[in-house]
C-alpha cells in the first residue's frame, strides 16, 4: 500500500470512530433533508462525497502488463478504492434508521445505497413538504409560552428550508402575528429575523 493510501486510511479508521459525533440524525421515512444536511457535509470534509454521487468509480480489480494484458496482480487502487467505498457504505448504515436500513440492506456500494434512498426518500419529500406547510399554517400558540411558540414555528420553517423550500419572512411573521397578537410584535420581530 502507498503511503498516502496508508495515510487515508488511517484517516478513514480514526475519524469512523468518532462518527457518532456527526451523526445525531438517523433518516427515517420523514427525515430526509435533515439526515442528508447532516451526512452530505460530513462526506465533502473528508473528500468522500464523490462516492455517493457516482464521479469516483471503481478502478480495474487487476493490473495489466506492458502490452494490455490482464495480470493475477490486485491492482492497489482497487483496494484503496473498495476500502473508501465499504468505509462510506458503513457510515451511510449507521446513521439509517433499523426500518430503513431493511430497505436497502442488500446494496453493497455507497452508491447504489445512495441512489436507492434519493429514489425512496427524496421524492416522499415533495408529500413532507406540503404536510409541513400546512403544519405551519395551522399551529396556534394555545398553552406554550411566546419563546416555545416561536421555536416551534421557527423549527417547521427552518425544516422546510432544508427541504429547500424556504417559507417567506413576511409571510412567516403574518402566521405568528395572527396567532399571538399585537403585543407581541417586538418579540416576535427580534425572534424570526435570528
Amino acid at each position: 500500500m502507498s503511503s498516502s493510501a496508508a495515510s487515508s486510511s488511517s484517516v478513514l479508521m480514526a475519524s469512523s470512530s468518532n462518527i457518532s459525533n456527526f451523526l445525531t440524525i438517523k433518516l427515517d421515512r420523514t427525515n430526509f433533508p435533515l439526515w442528508r444536511a447532516q451526512i452530505v457535509p460530513l462526506l465533502r470534509s473528508r473528500n468522500l462525497l464523490s462516492f455517493i454521487d457516482g464521479s469516483s468509480t471503481c478502478p480495474a480489480a487487476f493490473l495489466t502488463d506492458a502490452e494490455g494484458k490482464l495480470t493475477k496482480s490486485v491492482n492497489p487502487a482497487y483496494e484503496d478504492w473498495i476500502q473508501q467505498d465499504q468505509q462510506v457504505l458503513s457510515w451511510l448504515n449507521f446513521s439509517l434508521s433499523s426500518t430503513v436500513l431493511s430497505t436497502i440492506a442488500l446494496s453493497t456500494s455507497a452508491r447504489t445505497t445512495w441512489v436507492s434512498l434519493e429514489k425512496r426518500y427524496a421524492s416522499q419529500s415533495h408529500n413532507r413538504i406540503l404536510q409541513l406547510r400546512s403544519d405551519l399554517m395551522r399551529t396556534t400558540r394555545g398553552d406554550l409560552s411566546i419563546a416555545d411558540y416561536l421555536d416551534k414555528v421557527n423549527a417547521l420553517a427552518d425544516t422546510l428550508a432544508l427541504s429547500g423550500s424556504p417559507f417567506n419572512d413576511d409571510d412567516l411573521v403574518a402566521i405568528i402575528m395572527n396567532n399571538v397578537g399585537p403585543m407581541y410584535e417586538t418579540t416576535v420581530a427580534s425572534r424570526s429575523s435570528s
